[in-house]
């Protein structure tokens, strides 16, 4: 049986419409890209000649083409709020590269429009649906680490000019790395621990300018952040967003838990390692060669690596740990909309998220506690036996 495609328009050909494009002509062929637009034409047709799209037009040529049912907004953060109302005001769908939104105030208004109008208004990203994440999920599910008690989270990099293309407007409002890197390590907590509760945060911005492609460019916003956060099931951890650190050991995103600790791959992938650190193991250990021998007791610090155990991956993977999979959320809410079951990736989640990424800057410029107003569900997870690309 032939598949039933989803009519999908492109606002935005930039760099990351790179992936998605490429994904969904080899790989999500449940999609059809009907229509690519840009705010300049020239890269619009050049898109439309790269991926063989039959049209390129202008943003309002795009929103009226009635065979599109799907708009990707792939323009960049400053103006997303704008283009996902007039997505909506036009009667389609939205799937906005993250965040949804800068504001709870525009996020409530985009899903408040989405839902008298009976639409779905969602956002990137879709990496917690990999196998890697998925996998953590599981295991978390059934107890293997315990209760999660607590959770590191970091991303610290010396800052994206060292290889962007167009790195300029990481470093303008609407940017930096807790919105630009946030979402990816946020969403993939509130999928595995379920919804924030409160956070506390301080930011600073390590230089005034950066010199990009030989020009000095002011920064605008931190670049530095360190933030906790407190969940509803009351795991409490840290959060580092940085574009100001050369280089680091600190893990990516580890949960810790009252029968062990969980090393969970790169947030920003779908693939990666999964690694499990047994506190029963550790426990025998010292237990077998301390007790008779009480010195030893000093030296088990350093071999706590040897309680580590790494799983292996419980969904389909591509070998290569860092295939990006980018479009995966897209396709299952083509599929979700098609099969009239909730997507994975939804309105509340895309929201609850803006809102946390907000909270950070809001409670590092008032010095306060923020108590977070929005609250989600987790996503479903991923069914187990399922072809790789595939979510259903």
């Amino acid at each position: 049986m032939l598949q039933q495609k989803t009519g999908v328009g492109v606002i935005g050909c930039g760099t990351i419409s790179d992936v998605y494009l490429t994904n969904i002509k080899e790989h999500y062929h449940n999609l059809e890209v009907i229509a690519c637009a840009d705010m300049y034409p020239e890269k619009a047709e050049q898109t439309k000649e790269k991926y063989g799209i039959p049209t390129a037009c202008t943003p309002e040529e795009l929103l009226a083409d009635e065979k599109i049912e799907i708009v990707l907004n792939l323009t960049v953060p400053a103006v997303h709020y704008q283009i996902n109302m007039q997505i909506l005001n036009a009667g389609k769908h939205v799937y906005c590269e993250k965040p949804l939104a800068l504001s709870l105030e525009e996020a409530d208004t985009i899903v408040n429009t989405a839902r008298e109008k009976g639409l779905l208004a969602v956002s990137a990203p879709d990496t917690f649906l990999g196998a890697g994440a998925q996998t953590c999920r599981k295991l978390l599910d059934e107890g293997t680490i315990g209760r999660p008690v607590g959770f590191t989270a970091n991303m610290v990099a010396p800052g994206h000019e060292l290889w962007h293309p167009a790195p300029a407007f990481y470093y303008k409002k609407g940017a930096g790395p807790m919105l630009d890197m946030g979402p990816y390590y946020i969403t993939t907590l509130v999928s595995l621990l379920g919804p924030i509760q409160r956070i506390s945060c301080f930011a600073v911005a390590g230089k005034t300018c950066r010199e990009i492609q030989g020009k000095m460019v002011e920064t605008e916003v931190p670049t530095h952040y360190a933030g906790i956060m407190e969940f509803a099931c009351k795991a409490v951890g840290n959060i580092n967003m940085s574009f100001d650190v050369w280089d680091s050991d600190l893990p990516m995103l580890e949960i810790y838990g009252t029968d062990g600790a969980l090393s969970v791959p790169d947030p920003n992938m779908f693939g990666g390692e999964v690694k499990i650190y047994s506190g029963k193991k550790l426990k025998s250990m010292v237990d077998a060669e301390t007790r008779p021998h009480p010195a030893k007791l000093m030296t088990m610090v350093s071999r706590k690596g040897e309680c580590s155990e790494r799983v292996d991956l419980l969904f389909p993977a591509d070998p290569d740990p860092r295939c990006n999979m980018r479009g995966l959320g897209l396709s299952d809410m083509a599929r979700a909309l098609k099969n009239n079951r909730a997507s994975r990736l939804n309105s509340e989640l895309s929201r609850h998220v803006v809102e946390a990424l907000a909270a950070f800057q809001i409670a590092a410029d008032t010095n306060t506690v923020y108590e977070m107003k929005t609250t989600c569900k987790r996503p479903e997870a991923m069914p187990e036996g399922l072809m790789l690309w595939d979510t259903e």
